[in-house]
């Protein structure tokens, strides 16, 4: 984090762009995480600057290798990832898979590109990938570029404060499909 924190006060001028472009990448091709950009544009620009420019720089990215996938097919996406990581993703969201998908984007589970080339090879439409990316990455965003304040408020170091966003998702996650099944079962009765 300090790398790219050290990155963006060097080059003051372009910093809004090299974050912009680097949050464009990071479902693409950069293998570096989300709460690590996030976080050191939210010490460089402030939060909501960190969140406006990091959300829009990743929502894009997210949509074009949504697109590579789709339309570049099984050729293409094998030049960026392992066909291991996509049989993981097709596993993970055989049943339930808006779900699935809004939980992986905010729990690292699997890479955003990961995610972006599932649902683009699978059956998800753009729209609705397009609805549960932009919330997810809302969401995470605002988590990560209000973490350095979070951190101090509550005295947690960023480590912990990722582990208890990543439980508050996963309750949330296991009490929506505790929902989602009690419903289907009074359905069917």
């Amino acid at each position: 984090m300090y790398g790219f924190e050290n990155l963006l006060k060097l080059h003051e001028s372009a910093a809004k762009f090299i974050y912009l472009a680097i949050c464009f990448a990071q479902p693409i091709i950069l293998p570096l995480p989300e709460v690590v950009t996030v976080a050191a544009a939210s010490a460089v620009f402030g939060p909501f600057t960190a969140i406006s420019v990091g959300f829009l720089g990743t929502l894009a990215g997210i949509i074009v290798m949504y697109f590579i996938a789709r339309f570049g097919g099984q050729r293409i996406v094998s030049r960026f990832v392992k066909e291991e990581h996509l049989t993981k993703y097709q596993t993970y969201v055989q049943r339930n898979e808006v779900l699935f998908l809004a939980i992986m984007f905010i729990i690292p589970i699997l890479p955003d590109e990961i995610i972006c080339i599932g649902a683009g090879l699978g059956g998800v439409t753009f729209r609705r990938f397009f609805i549960i990316a932009a919330l997810s990455k809302l969401f995470t965003s605002t988590i990560f570029a209000y973490s350095v304040e979070l951190a101090k408020i509550f005295s947690l170091t960023t480590t912990e404060l990722m582990v208890y966003a990543s439980i508050i998702a996963g309750v949330a996650f296991i009490v929506t499909t505790l929902i989602k099944k009690n419903v289907r079962q009074k359905e069917k009765t």
